[in-house]
């Protein structure tokens, strides 16, 4: 492929213009064309951002007069839409205009040919969208009609029962604690004030009586270093888990966010779905949408990790550890059970399971994983890259958003 016909290749479905336009605007930048040769999942795609990676230093000059000598006109129809729509004239009426267009088959005059005498005016108007794209001309594409996804909670996600569990176990302890101390100190002071009670001075006056002391004393101290050990040991991993739980939560809801955002109208968010089961834990995420239907699980961790096949490690001590948690072996599992949810409601739909890592700022490499992860950064090309085509028909989609938001329903009640 040579560097004219990359630029007339399209970019994802989030962003669907030639990737000419968008290298040259600097939308496409080093990240996302080296993201694109690994994980597009169109292979013209792939090698034309092979073709844009080599082009990447001049670009800079070549962006500014572009936009210096550009201006962005107004489409009735968006680019994706005017390249599925069917060609209405011989000898190849019914073929899709963006095929015919990328094969060479019609061309700048033949779309002139559309726009001035189609009796349609959609078919007009996606002429004109593809003619202007054929010019390499900047253009602004109106509002997707669909509107923006909705989004639907189970009630509060697993993280946040298990921060208030462990908030209510927390001070729970320091109450026995102070009790315990309360009570003590009463039954000491009554003891001080009975009749019978030695004076310290006969005590020490020989020298059993001084051992003893000596001993009560050293005990004493013993049990007062290991109350204080516990405690600290005991606080400090409840003070860990809850700020675990916590940013658990916050990734979860800084990822819904941003899926509000990409998303269109097509699509159905579902969030912190408890599947009927004897799992305890809720899937984080659930989008439906017309390619499909994903469980994503969030994690939100600190540190340096890697994923290697199906296996997640994280330094400890300068060398790599296994980690507790497997977000590959939890999202895999999530997509069974909602897939067996499904099944037992007769729809049977493939779900993918998917990782998402929200935190960009602790380091993850990642290696021939077996479930799919997504950085939060490049969460939008990545939804844009799943979005190739409809596998789901609308009917399909409404009958799955109505069980699972009847699901939720339920879930909240609880």
């Amino acid at each position: 492929m040579n560097l004219e016909e990359a630029r007339t290749v399209l970019w994802l479905k989030n962003n669907p213009r030639i990737m000419g336009d968008l290298f040259d605007e600097g939308y496409l930048t080093k990240e996302r064309l080296e993201w694109a040769v690994r994980k597009a999942y169109n292979p013209r795609q792939r090698e034309a951002a092979k073709v844009l990676l080599e082009q990447l230093h001049p670009a800079s000059v070549k962006a500014s007069r572009h936009s210096e000598s550009s201006h962005a006109l107004p489409v009735k129809v968006p680019l994706d839409q005017a390249r599925k729509t069917p060609w209405p004239f011989s000898p190849y009426k019914g073929q899709l205009m963006g095929d015919l267009v990328n094969a060479s088959k019609i061309s700048l005059k033949d779309l002139g040919y559309a726009i001035e005498t189609a009796w349609n005016s959609k078919i007009r108007q996606a002429a004109a969208t593809l003619a202007l794209s054929r010019l390499e001309q900047v253009v602004t594409e109106p509002q997707p009609s669909a509107g923006y996804a909705e989004a639907v909670s189970g009630g509060r996600s697993f993280a946040q029962k298990q921060e208030t569990r462990l908030t209510l176990l927390q001070g729970l302890f320091f109450g026995i604690i102070l009790a315990t101390v309360i009570g003590v100190s009463i039954l000491l002071f009554l003891q001080s004030h009975e009749g019978n009670a030695k004076n310290i001075s006969d005590i020490i006056s020989t020298p059993t009586g001084m051992f003893a002391l000596f001993f009560v004393v050293l005990v004493g101290l013993f049990i007062g270093w290991l109350f204080n050990r516990l405690t600290d040991y005991i606080t400090t991993n409840l003070d860990k888990k809850i700020e675990e739980y916590r940013l658990g939560q916050e990734g979860e809801d800084h990822v819904a966010q941003a899926l509000l955002q990409i998303l269109d109208g097509t699509w159905m968010i579902f969030r912190n779905v408890q599947i009927p089961g004897r799992s305890p834990a809720d899937i984080d995420l659930i989008l439906v949408g017309p390619p499909g239907v994903w469980a994503l699980e969030v994690k939100n961790f600190r540190g340096k990790y890697r994923n290697i096949g199906d296996k997640w490690e994280l330094i400890k001590k300068n060398k790599w550890t296994k980690a507790q948690v497997n977000p590959s072996n939890q999202a895999l599992k999530n997509a069974v059970r909602l897939s067996q949810f499904l099944k037992a409601n007769r729809i049977d739909v493939f779900v993918t399971g998917v990782v998402i890592w929200a935190n960009p700022e602790s380091p993850l490499t990642v290696e021939n994983p077996s479930i799919a992860v997504w950085m939060f950064e490049q969460l939008q090309d990545e939804i844009g890259n799943v979005w190739q085509k409809e596998k789901l028909s609308e009917d399909g989609r409404k009958l799955i958003d109505e069980k699972l938001t009847d699901l939720c329903r339920r879930n909240r009640r609880r």
